[in-house]
């Protein structure tokens, strides 16, 4: 179960890198000059949202550093999470392969990559962590 833990562990740091990165976007994809065609509520509403994912994965990432051994206890609150966390990921997965512009993926494949490996790990943790049988 120890090997299960140091995974979650990892998992918490990969979410804050995932956000931490997310910082870098606006600059790299020009959200200030894509937006400014679009009307102010659309405007608004992609900013909230973008802070709200930012906030959700720190969230996620604050709750695996927390409380792995919740997580990995194979029991109630912590297997949904586990669960819950999982699918979010796994979810999130084709969307980076199959709905984003292939085009721009291209020209960023490492951090492609990288994101795309990360949410598969992500997903993997998560779900290794909801079918443990418990510490």
């Amino acid at each position: 179960m120890r090997g299960l833990l140091q995974l979650l562990w990892l998992a918490g740091f990969v979410q804050a890198a995932i956000a931490f990165a997310n910082l870098f976007l606006p600059t790299k994809l020009k959200y200030r000059e894509n937006l400014s065609r679009v009307a102010p509520i659309i405007r608004q509403i992609f900013v909230v949202h973008s802070v709200y994912i930012v906030g959700v994965v720190l969230l996620f990432a604050a709750v695996t550093v927390g409380f792995a051994g919740e997580l990995a206890s194979g029991h109630g609150l912590g297997r949904f999470l586990a669960a819950a966390i999982a699918l979010f990921w796994l979810f999130r997965t084709p969307v980076q392969l199959l709905y984003y512009d292939a085009t721009l993926r291209k020209q960023n494949r490492w951090g492609d990559i990288a994101f795309t490996a990360g949410a598969l790990f992500l997903a993997a943790t998560y779900g290794a962590a909801s079918l443990a049988r418990g510490l």
